[in-house]
């Protein structure tokens, strides 16, 4: 949401109009303290107007004059139309003072100035999301309930396909998650999901998981690591245990693009028929977000390296995904995602499978807390191994809130 406003309200001399126009020329060429010094100049020359204050606080932020920023954007503030904006990104500038609980009041204040559900959106992002210093005192929590049709019920865990029913059938989907301060910096996280089938009982499943993580900023990074531990029942009986440590971080490149990183080491345990799931993997993933006018673009990688007690799970996976999301209507956002992944198993007899995943949804916004959503995926497993070679539809709708 930082960016340069194209033109400035109220009249300017020729003069004011000549240094607006450099100043936007030297921030699109990344001088920032050069853009901020040719808008300061207009200002001297007469120029007026929100959006001159605006860009004022955009070049401030990105040259790091923090408190410059912060006088411009309050200027902005004064302006109703742009209120939300300027308290949106006040929030980004306390981020960068690292004082989490000045940059969630300005967060909170969003809501209430704004009807556009992307701004608002953003907002809450901010308040319970990956990229913003959660603040000690508040919690956060997520609850989903969906209906759908899956056309060829399949079991997939730690991302190897292990049954294929070739049936279809009805389901309900639930899920839940709440994330809680615990002392400053760190959080703990706990969720339950379940999937329960009208016919297929023996891939109903039933998931608990429960972590803890500190939040710290190193320069210009904002970094996470914990732990984690998981069990999933399958059909009312043990099926897998799960304990992950991970590390995870994000750095603001520019306005528009953000970049990512993560690696996690999980040790599994299988039980019962499933013993041959025990064992480690490893995830190191990356992605950029892009976000551009209207859509928000992400680019990610994954590397997976399995080694179970089956060898012929065990496995060197990568994988490729786009993510595009954006608003084409009041209160209504389309998303579509797409990924592309090829494991080679260290068992030969086993082969290679190339797993390709289509997703299409759409998402209707009811309040500022509740949502309806309608989604259709589509997979297409193509394995050298017949019996995990398959395609299946799955098309599901429901209700989802932030609490």
């Amino acid at each position: 949401m930082l960016f340069v406003c194209s033109g400035a309200a109220y009249a300017y001399s020729d003069e004011a109009g000549r240094l607006f126009r450099a100043g936007s020329s030297a921030f699109q060429a990344g001088d920032y303290t050069q853009a901020l010094a040719a808008f300061e100049s207009a200002l001297a020359q007469g120029m007026s107007g929100p959006a001159l204050h605006f860009n004022i606080g955009v070049a401030a932020y990105r040259a790091g004059n923090y408190a410059r920023a912060e006088a411009a954007f309050k200027e902005v503030a004064n302006t109703p139309a742009m209120a939300a904006l300027a308290y949106y990104n006040l929030g980004l500038v306390e981020l960068k003072r690292n004082d989490p609980g000045a940059a969630t009041r300005w967060f909170a204040r969003v809501e209430a100035a704004t009807q556009d559900p992307k701004l608002r959106q953003l907002a809450a992002a901010r308040l319970g999301g990956f990229e913003a210093p959660q603040p000690s005192h508040t919690w956060f929590g997520y609850a989903g309930f969906g209906i759908g049709h899956d056309d060829n019920v399949a079991l997939v865990s730690n991302s190897d396909v292990l049954g294929i029913s070739d049936r279809a059938d009805n389901f309900a989907e639930a899920q839940f998650a709440l994330s809680m301060p615990f002392g400053e910096g760190w959080r703990i996280d706990g969720g339950v999901n379940a999937v329960d089938y009208q016919e297929l009982d023996s891939f109903d499943q039933l998931g608990l998981q429960l972590g803890g993580r500190y939040r710290w900023h190193s320069g210009e990074w904002l970094n996470d690591a914990g732990t984690q531990v998981a069990h999933t029942m399958l059909d009312g009986s043990s099926f897998e245990s799960r304990r992950a440590l991970f590390i995870q971080t994000s750095r603001e490149l520019r306005s528009d693009l953000t970049m990512r990183g993560r690696y996690r080491f999980n040790d599994i345990d299988g039980h019962d028929e499933f013993r041959g799931l025990s064992g480690r993997r490893h995830e190191l993933s990356a992605s950029l977000d892009w976000l551009q006018a209207a859509w928000d673009f992400r680019f990610g990688y994954l590397l997976e390296i399995g080694d179970y007690d089956d060898a012929a799970l065990s496995a060197t996976r990568h994988e490729v995904s786009f993510d595009a999301e954006s608003e084409f209507a009041t209160d209504w956002s389309i998303l579509f995602e797409a990924s592309r992944r090829l494991s080679s198993y260290d068992d030969n007899t086993s082969g290679n499978e190339q797993r390709t995943e289509l997703a299409l949804a759409l998402t209707r916004t009811l309040t500022a807390r509740w949502q309806v959503f309608l989604r259709y995926a589509y997979s297409n497993n193509d394995a050298d191994t017949a019996e995990f070679d398959y395609t299946g539809n799955r098309l599901s709708a429901g209700v989802e809130a932030t609490l």
